[in-house]
């Protein structure tokens, strides 16, 4: 079911972009302003983040068919995750995101200006998109009091992830012997759970005017299927192949991400390779061949496998968080299918 929402949703995203471009004369202002925000946006995706808030609308709503405006309301998620990625590009200096050139280096190129310039021109493109984001979301009928409430979780899961962005910059320079569970597990939660599943699930829930005592569980489920869809990724993110991921897989060391799978590996294994470890975090000039041995290293000790449990775990807990809400009880069915997919695929 889930899956026969995403061309409802592409369709929609696309049908919104093209209005909001057209509404706001952006081409008249400068082409690349359109041309930059449509071609992003447009681009394929999982659309994890209004799949998840229509399940939780539909898990609670009255009526046996979404209804347009939610859709429209729902991409005010995507948009979000969009204007996130643009700026994150920039702030990690990436080359390539779904396959295709960053926002910035494809202004860059585009109108042949210097590599700054292409990153303060992607910024405002993303600001935009973020505007675009809160416009969508006002599309959705309710009740005005829930519509704000649920507005306000919105705002609420974009601080925290510009929180967990910030103090993800931060961790960059802290070194990986002084890197904590803590450190990894808050910044799992800020930067995807909050935004891509609790703020989404909350959201619908919210407006759909689900119980308020299933609302906790509903947070506490989606924060731990976040978690678990984040450590997914970042098994994904050495482990995976780069035409599928659509960005380097070297990236994340090179970038020095403090993930649990290289977190349990320097805890794991022997001193030699643990210096071996902190010297490829950050290095510029990591090749492939460093790769093949940091995934060695990460399988011969035990660190995938207790990684791998871990996500076992968190989707454990996630089942019967979800399985004690007052949810539809074919909705519980749908979201069971749309976590293993999207954490197979993620």
């Amino acid at each position: 079911m889930h899956k026969t929402l995403i061309p409802a949703i592409n369709e929609a995203l696309r049908n919104y972009v093209d209005q909001a471009l057209h509404t706001y004369s952006l081409s008249k202002v400068d082409a690349t302003i359109s041309s930059a925000i449509r071609e992003f946006v447009l681009r394929d995706g999982k659309r994890v983040r209004p799949v998840f808030f229509l399940l939780a609308y539909q898990g609670y709503s009255a009526l046996k068919k979404i209804p347009g405006h939610a859709i429209t309301a729902g991409l005010a998620f995507e948009l979000l995750h969009d204007f996130l990625l643009i700026h994150d590009d920039i702030i990690d200096n990436s080359l390539t995101r779904r396959g295709k050139p960053t926002v910035h280096k494809t202004l860059e190129k585009l109108l042949r200006v210097p590599g700054k310039t292409g990153q303060d021109l992607a910024i405002v493109i993303g600001d935009i998109i973020y505007a675009l984001a809160i416009e969508s979301f006002l599309s959705i009928k309710a009740d005005p009091a829930l519509k704000e409430a649920a507005l306000r979780e919105f705002l609420r899961a974009t601080i925290l992830t510009g929180a967990g962005e910030y103090k993800d910059v931060l961790n960059g320079f802290k070194p990986l012997p002084k890197t904590t569970l803590t450190d990894i597990n808050l910044n799992y939660r800020l930067k995807t759970a909050e935004y891509t599943f609790r703020a989404p699930m909350i959201c619908g829930a919210l407006l759909a005017n689900a119980p308020k005592q299933d609302l906790a569980r509903i947070s506490d489920y989606a924060l731990l299927l976040g978690e678990a869809f984040q450590i997914n990724d970042d098994v994904i993110g050495i482990f995976g192949d780069s035409k599928k991921i659509g960005k380097s897989v070297i990236s994340d060391i090179v970038e020095a991400k403090k993930t649990l799978p290289l977190y349990w590996a320097y805890k794991k294994t022997k001193p030699s390779e643990r210096k071996f470890l902190v010297r490829s975090l950050g290095n510029q000039k990591l090749t492939f061949n460093d790769l093949l041995k940091i995934r060695r290293i990460i399988r011969d000790c035990g660190a995938l496998a207790i990684t791998q449990d871990t996500i076992t775990s968190r989707l454990e807990q996630a089942r019967r968080k979800l399985a004690q809400t007052r949810m539809h009880t074919h909705s519980k069915q749908l979201f069971s299918e749309a976590m293993h997919s999207f954490i197979a695929c993620a």
